[in-house]
């Protein structure tokens, strides 16, 4: 109920609009320790400053003039721009993958995806939505933040292999209203109203409401080129809708975050053996957060944050079944009857359709301590308590007629609680030590451990090495624990990373890292017990170069490379990990300086299916025009993705094959695209 009320309240709000706002003053984020960074409200990179980097890892920035250069639409549009981070499209959702992880269908649950600081990945599946299905409209983000390597010292279950942090904007930071309206070749129109102010009171207001329409397209996958099923082409099957609402309130020490989201989504892809191509395969996902927290320093040089966080889930999906040649020596086909050709048809068990129906619902309440009581010592400590009071599982299967044949529902529950501990201690101006260590004590399961030590040695200003060590773990989700039962069990990972930071000028910064992770205790099949066992292990191994230069007029480059080489539990090389990665982002401003041109190109390179079969790499490129100013209060960007209209395919889930014995361990991805979006500020 609560949630309900959240939304109609944001939405009544929501009719109000935005206006941009101002740049903040120049500061270098990763120049903070990790716990710092993912406390901190704003940062401008609109300029390189000077580089000593306390964080324990390479962090990786977007900012919101990277996100409008370069026309970012969703989560996993940034993510891709990212140094060593790619994105896999099955259709259904988006998927991340980078530094050993990414295989298709995989949920994301290794890297935490936090919203100024809340993890909203959901409690059935963990999974860190970075699509239309995302929490966060991006013209509200400040920034987004990727910390590669193990994050479980601070922040638990999830963060096995790092986070991205989603940073959103303040109420003065568009000090008025703005409404706007997207529109694209593909066949989506959206519309976004925010406004933001900062009262006299000096309390901060945000407040925005959005939503998308894409119709549906026809699509074709090859697998089912024959006249039985439609020649292969799914008919308008993927059409999506999607609403967002967003409020923000910050008083006084204290910041109030509403969020709620609800997309309704075709699939045009067959999910299983058991299912009818080219037929309706709607889903609909419903997530929803409430968070509270307050900051202030008690003296004796001691800072408090307390934070209350209340989640919701939903997945709601339909499938309908293949319907089968009524036979006699298949007595399990019932319901039959003549199709126009006189054939009779009917369905296993008679069941025709398959609904499923979930719920989550948690809350988390953390309290956490900085205390600067000894010289060179920044101590972090506190402890989290949270409950996954809600799992719920229902499954049911129809009849033509729509009755209900049959029913499997489930119903689990989780308490976990953490205390947790680090210590930046800088006991020279050239060595620091980044020590610390977490706790987490769940009712259902064996407490786990998760230390992490690093040293960083900085020689200079400009100059910073550091070496790391973690270790960390992943309890399994809900819908682990309720369909395979005991064999769900935690997997743990190891992790060593070596980074050089070192700025060559004040406009040029050069970033290498080197990482070597080893996961264990993933899930094998046992031949002698029939199952599946906790015993097998994988490992990943990379390096990272990037560079970052800035020039005068706003211009400014950042490019990247990325090499990696994982090896699955069989000791093969890993499904769905390109061994070799490459980005490069260009924008500045066209004479006249009124509009900004935003280059992008990233280069996936070859990866595996899950039949084995290699896909070739390819190079994307994208070309954003934008405004650099409101005219007259009036402002616009044109987007053109996959500019050169390169055809190209990307790893699938699907790991069976349909009549035609073709495989579809890929799917066709989407050729050149516009997207143009006009506003108004008033």
């Amino acid at each position: 109920m609560i949630f309900r009320r959240l939304k109609v309240c944001l939405a009544g709000f929501g009719i109000l609009f935005a206006a941009s706002g101002g740049a903040a003053a120049a500061q270098d984020l990763t120049a903070l320790p990790l716990e710092a960074l993912l406390q901190r409200d704003f940062i401008s990179a609109s300029r390189l400053a000077r580089q000593v980097s306390d964080a324990p890892s390479a962090v990786a920035i977007v900012t919101a003039d990277d996100i409008r250069a370069y026309g970012y639409r969703t989560l996993a549009e940034v993510i891709a721009s990212m140094r060593g981070l790619y994105v896999t499209d099955e259709r259904r959702y988006q998927y991340m993958g980078g530094r050993g992880f990414g295989d298709a269908e995989d949920y994301a649950g290794r890297v935490m995806l936090l919203v100024d600081g809340y993890a909203v990945q959901d409690n059935l599946f963990d999974q860190a939505f970075i699509d239309e299905s995302g929490l966060i409209d991006l013209e509200l983000v400040e920034r987004v933040e990727y910390v590669p390597g193990t994050g479980s010292v601070t922040y638990g279950n999830n963060a096995l292999l790092g986070i991205i942090n989603v940073v959103t904007r303040k109420g003065r930071d568009f000090d008025g209203a703005r409404v706007s309206a997207q529109f694209s070749s593909q066949g989506a129109s959206g519309q976004r109203a925010t406004w933001g102010k900062r009262l006299e009171s000096g309390a901060e207001v945000l407040l925005s409401a959005s939503m998308l329409d894409i119709d549906g397209r026809n699509l074709y996958f090859p697998a089912y080129d024959t006249p039985a099923t439609n020649r292969g082409v799914a008919e308008g099957r993927d059409g999506e809708r999607n609403q967002r609402v967003f409020g923000k309130l910050s008083w006084s020490g204290w910041t109030v975050h509403g969020a709620w989201v609800e997309r309704s989504k075709g699939v045009p892809t067959n999910p299983s053996q058991y299912t009818a191509f080219n037929t309706p395969f709607p889903i609909r996902d419903e997530s929803a957060f409430i968070g509270v927290r307050h900051e202030t320093d008690l003296g004796l040089r001691l800072h408090s944050s307390s934070s209350l966080m209340l989640g919701r889930y939903a997945y709601w999906n339909e499938r309908e079944y293949a319907r089968e040649e009524c036979a006699e020596d298949e007595p399990r086909i019932v319901s039959c009857e003549n199709d126009a050709a006189g054939v009779p048809y009917g369905y296993f068990d008679g069941e025709k359709f398959g609904v499923r129906d979930y719920k989550g619902a948690w809350w988390r309440f953390d309290q956490k301590f900085v205390g600067r009581w000894f010289a060179g010592h920044t101590l972090v400590f506190g402890a989290e308590l949270r409950k996954d009071h809600r799992q719920a599982f229902s499954v049911r299967y129809l009849s033509p007629g729509r009755e209900v044949l049959s029913q499997n529902e489930g119903a689990l529950s989780r308490r976990t609680a953490s205390v947790y501990f680090a210590d930046d201690y800088r006991w020279s101006e050239h060595w620091t030590l980044n020590i610390g260590a977490r706790y987490d004590d769940a009712d259902d399961l064996d407490g786990n451990l998760s230390p992490r030590v690093a040293l960083i040695w900085s020689p200079d200003a400009r100059t910073s090495v550091k070496v790391s060590y973690s270790e960390a773990f992943k309890m399994p989700n809900a819908n682990d624990r309720w369909t395979s039962g005991d064999t769900a069990v935690p997997e743990y990972v190891a992790a060593t990373e070596w980074v050089l930071q070192h700025q060559l000028s004040p406009q040029t910064r050069v970033t290498g890292s080197l990482y070597h992770y080893r996961r264990s205790d993933l899930p094998v099949y046992s031949a002698a017990v029939e199952d599946y066992v906790a015993e097998g292990s994988s490992w990943a191994r990379g390096a990272e170069v990037e560079i970052e230069h800035l020039w005068a007029r706003a211009a400014r480059l950042r490019a990247s490379l990325a090499r990696q080489h994982v090896r699955d539990v069989d000791g093969r090389d890993a499904v769905n990990s390109p061994d070799l990665l490459g980005k490069l982002n260009f924008t500045f401003l066209l004479p006249g300086e009124a509009l900004r041109t935003g280059f992008e190109m990233q280069y996936l390179g070859p990866r595996l299916t899950r039949e084995r079969r290699m896909l070739g790499g390819v190079t994307l490129a994208n070309l954003t025009l934008s405004t650099e100013q409101a005219w007259h209060g009036v402002f616009a960007s044109l987007t053109v993705r996959n500019l050169f209209d390169r055809r190209y395919e990307t790893v699938s889930g699907l790991g069976w094959r349909p009549d035609s014995g073709v495989a579809q361990d890929s799917l066709r991805m989407d050729g050149r695209s516009l997207w143009l979006e006009l506003g108004y500020a008033l």
